[in-house]
């Protein structure tokens, strides 16, 4: 018998604190002295036999307790006590492949088989596609139950998770044997490295698979259509029907012919708002996961923008909205919204976190609401474009946007033209040549401000004050112009270049990595299945997909698994501790000793209360 920790068999040494208690305990008669009877002879109290005895067992269950509780702790085995006994994994591949017809079936068979030759082996059945779990350790009847519970998954098949959880299950140079159930597609090698230790046994059993398989592999936008890809994965040309569906709603149908191994893109009209959408195709021979593909799309496929104005009834924005909204040489703009102060100081976090950009225009009815959720949009990379204008006060943007130290700016006539300081910036750079065409713009009025050493100088008036500033704000930009965009204080709106200009800061501003809302089925956060679909969480809408290479039907062989797989030294008996883990954590025997100390602890009550 070893120990794992064998300092807590000092703790055997408070058995002396039982056999201490009995010793106080003895029954000693005080001398009382008693006028009446000073002359009889002093005689002691004879003990009976029946309350020794039951001393004496209180006495052992306490002292049994205290062993067995020290000797649990220590963690007891048996050094090659079960080295002898064979270890024989089970490893049913889960992965979607697997849902191809009449394949998970075979499958569950050939596990099946396989408990059956394992012998007297110890049995454990492991489920696997990008993880393994084992799903079955008791013995060959609780391994079929759990074989025939195995079901395909949305997940892609990686043999390696299989080898490592085997090489975990069977301990360091002992017998073991890995039977490997699956499809045997090729893609699950996913070129990493597939090894299993040297002497591990390694059995391949094919349960079959599909030689076709259509998938709905990309949907994207173009211009004004919506691009959905369809995959034939097969060595024959197929036809199907393909199915848009806009926010649960059947929109059109188109019926195609894809050749064989090639792609095709079938073109939908694009949806007009913000919406989830999902295409669709008819694959009876294939795998069931992959026939539907999610998407979200905004607007004709482009950013949002929301505009910040004036009370009702105010133009404000209106300029800057119609050159947003104006298409660019490639037909695409950007979908933009107005709303007034108050409106936007009463939008939540979540609300505000659907655009790209802000652009505040004016301060009208704006107060310290907005304050949390802007500094949550420019953490997570929002940008910010603020226009000075009368409506807009230096104050209330120092307060809602945190500027240390505060914004100080003054109303100046007569700033001049527009001169570029960087031509290199993205704002400026598509204008290359024509850039002096900004300096035709008059500027009536401007804000003179002295900006802190936190902002850029982007562009000035000829009279040599700023004009466009930028500065970071967590992940996100704030840009400053510090005149109007309203044609109050300049004639700028009226200008051919305001348009690129507008469209140029915006999209500058908007060029941050888009929040994550698109996830492979393996990489979806913690809370959210596991499963293709469309899903609203704290706030937000997520599309969860397949990887699309678990839709490939390339398969290898038996043979050619096997070649495959690299081998590796098993690791050395040099590391007794972990030798040592592996065993005990087999045999558990600290398990029986808790149970056995809580017995006696229960034979002491019982004696202890007669």
């Amino acid at each position: 018998m070893s120990f794992l920790s064998p300092v807590y068999l000092v703790g055997a040494a408070l058995i002396a604190l039982p056999i201490v208690l009995h010793l106080m305990r003895r029954d000693v008669a005080p001398q009382l002295p008693f006028t009446a009877v000073r002359l009889l002879r002093v005689s002691p109290i004879e003990r009976s036999r029946r309350r020794r005895l039951r001393d004496i067992l209180l006495l052992l269950a306490r002292v049994a307790a205290l062993l067995l509780l020290a000797g649990s702790f220590a963690r007891p085995y048996l050094a090659g006590g079960t080295s002898s006994r064979r270890t024989t994994v089970i490893a049913v591949d889960r992965s979607l492949s697997m849902s191809a017809p009449g394949v998970m079936e075979k499958a569950r068979v050939l596990a099946k088989e396989a408990v059956d030759a394992a012998g007297t082996d110890r049995v454990v059945v492991v489920a696997f596609d990008q993880r393994a779990d084992v799903v079955a350790s008791a013995g060959p009847a609780d391994a079929r139950v759990a074989i025939e519970e195995v079901s395909p998954s949305f997940g892609a098949t990686r043999y390696r998770s299989a080898f490592e959880k085997a090489a975990d299950l069977i301990p360091d140079h002992a017998p073991g044997r890995l039977v490997i159930v699956s499809d045997l597609q090729r893609n699950g090698f996913d070129g990493s490295a597939a090894a299993l230790p040297q002497g591990l046994d390694l059995v391949v059993r094919d349960a079959g698979g599909a030689s076709a398989n259509l998938a709905v592999t990309e949907i994207r936008t173009d211009a004004r259509r919506l691009l959905a890809t369809v995959r034939n994965f097969g060595g024959a040309a197929r036809e199907t029907d393909v199915r848009l569906e806009v926010a649960g709603r059947t929109g059109m149908t188109r019926h195609v012919t894809i050749p064989p191994g090639s792609s095709l893109d079938v073109p939908f009209e694009a949806t007009t708002a913000r919406a989830p959408v999902d295409v669709a195709v008819i694959d009876p021979e294939g795998f069931a996961g992959d026939n539907v593909r999610y998407a979200l799309t905004d607007a004709r496929g482009t950013p949002r923008v929301l505009i910040v104005s004036g009370g009702p009834g105010s133009t404000t924005g209106f300029y800057l909205a119609r050159a947003l909204e104006a298409e660019d040489e490639s037909g695409s703009g950007f979908a933009v919204r107005t709303v007034h102060g108050p409106e936007f100081a009463a939008m939540p976090a979540a609300a505000l976190a659907q655009y790209a950009v802000v652009a505040m225009l004016s301060t009208h009815g704006v107060d310290r609401r907005v304050r949390d959720s802007l500094r949550a949009f420019l953490g997570s990379g929002g940008g910010l474009l603020i226009a000075a204008a009368p409506d807009v006060d230096p104050s209330v943007l120092s307060t809602i946007l945190d500027l240390q130290p505060a914004l100080a700016a003054r109303d100046r006539d007569d700033a001049g033209v527009l001169a570029v300081s960087d031509l290199r910036h993205p704002i400026f750079r598509p204008f290359d040549a024509v850039a002096a065409n900004l300096g035709q713009v008059s500027f009536q009025r401007a804000w003179q401000l002295q900006p802190a050493a936190s902002w850029r100088v982007i562009a000035s008036y000829t009279q040599g004050m700023p004009a466009l500033v930028e500065r970071a704000a967590g992940q996100g930009r704030i840009v400053l112009f510090t005149s109007d965009l309203d044609r109050r204080w300049n004639d700028f709106p009226l200008h051919p270049a305001f348009v690129p200009f507008a469209q140029e800061t915006v999209r500058y501003l908007g060029a941050r990595a888009p929040e994550t809302a698109m996830y492979l089925v393996a990489d979806v956060p913690a809370g959210i299945p596991p499963r293709p679909g469309i899903v609203q969480t704290e706030g937000r809408t997520l599309a969860v997909n397949i990887d699309i290479r678990e839709s490939a039907v390339d398969r290898v062989t038996p043979a050619e698994f096997t070649s495959m797989v690299s081998r590796v030294p098993a690791r050395p008996l040099s590391q007794p501790a972990r030798a040592a883990e592996q065993t005990e954590a087999r045999q558990g025997y600290w398990r029986y000793g808790l149970m056995l100390m809580l017995a006696a602890l229960v034979a002491e009550c019982v004696v202890g209360s007669k």
